[in-house]
C-alpha cells in the first residue's frame, strides 16, 4: 500500500532527523547515476549475502558478512569514487549534505567542515549534530524504499537455520536470472501507457508524478479494467460460479 505522501510527491519525516523527498520520474529519469543511488541505499542483507556467497564459490578470501550499514560505510571508506556517489545519494532523497563519520560509524546528517565554520559556538555546533547509527538504518533503507514506492523489507533472521538461508539464497539467484531473462516492462512503456489512461497525463506533464505512484497508477488501472471486463463478461451470459469480480478501489498488496 503506498504511502499517500510519496504518492503525492510530498516529503516524509524521518524520526524528527531529516526529511524524505520522493523522486519525480524526471528526476529518475534525468539522473544516470538513480540506479547506483537505490543500490547503495537500499541494499539488503540477504543481497550482501549473496554478493559474498559468489566470492565464496570464487574461492576469493572474504571475512565476515556486514549488514548494510556497514557495507556502505566500508565500501565508502576504502573506495572515495563509492563515497562520492553515496553522498550523492543522500543528497538526491534529503536533500542536505551527509558526512561519514568512520570513527565513530555514525552518518551525520550535514557538512561537517561546513557547518564548524559557520558555527558560532561548540553549542550551536551540537544543535545541528543530528546522526544516522546502525540501529536507525534498517527503518531509513525502508523509508527510501517506500519513496520509491517499493515494500518494506522484514529485517533478518540472526537465528535463521543455515539449510534455509542456503535454500533462500539458492532461489534468489535464479530469481535474478529469470528477470535478467525477461527484462520486465521498461519505465518508458509504463509511462506511455498512463499516459493512454485518459486521466489527464501526457507526455508534456508525466514527468512531474512521483516515481513511487508510477506502479500503483498501473497496477490499479489493471484491476479497474479487469473488474469491468468481468462485470461486462457476467452481463453477456458468463458463468458467475467461473468469473468472479473484485472491487477495483481497494488495498492490492492486502
Amino acid at each position: 500500500m503506498i504511502n499517500e505522501q510519496y504518492f503525492l510527491k510530498l516529503p516524509k519525516d524521518f524520526k524528527n532527523k531529516c526529511k524524505i523527498y520522493p523522486p519525480s520520474v524526471k528526476e529518475v529519469v534525468d539522473n544516470e547515476y538513480f540506479s547506483k543511488y537505490r543500490y547503495l541505499l537500499t541494499i539488503t542483507q540477504e543481497e550482501i549475502e549473496d554478493e559474498f556467497l559468489n566470492k565464496k564459490n570464487e574461492n576469493k578470501e572474504i571475512s565476515a558478512i556486514p549488514t548494510p550499514f556497514e557495507f556502505l560505510l566500508a565500501t565508502s571508506f576504502h573506495n572515495k569514487e563509492i563515497e562520492k556517489l553515496a553522498k550523492e545519494a543522500f543528497y538526491f532523497f534529503i536533500k542536505s549534505p551527509i558526512t561519514f563519520l568512520y570513527d565513530r560509524k555514525e552518518i551525520l546528517l550535514c557538512d561537517l567542515e561546513k557547518t564548524i565554520k559557520e558555527s558560532n559556538s561548540i553549542k550551536d555546533i551540537k544543535r545541528k549534530f543530528i546522526t544516522i547509527k546502525e540501529d536507525e538504518y534498517f527503518d531509513f533503507q525502508n523509508a527510501i524504499r517506500e519513496s520509491l514506492g517499493e515494500k518494506k523489507v522484514e529485517p533478518p533472521d540472526p537465528d535463521e537455520d543455515p539449510r534455509v538461508k542456503r535454500i533462500k539464497a539458492k532461489a534468489r539467484y535464479r530469481d535474478k536470472i529469470k528477470a535478467k531473462k525477461g527484462m520486465g516492462i521498461s519505465l518508458g512503456t509504463l509511462l506511455a501507457s498512463i499516459c493512454c489512461m485518459g486521466i489527464g497525463i501526457n507526455p508534456l506533464n508525466v514527468g512531474e508524478l512521483s516515481y513511487a505512484s508510477v506502479d500503483s497508477l498501473i497496477k490499479t488501472y489493471q484491476e479497474k479494467e479487469k473488474y469491468e471486463t468481468d462485470i461486462r463478461a457476467l452481463i453477456a451470459g458468463a458463468d458467475s460460479k467461473k468469473i468472479k469480480p473484485k472491487y477495483w478501489i481497494r488495498n492490492l498488496d492486502e
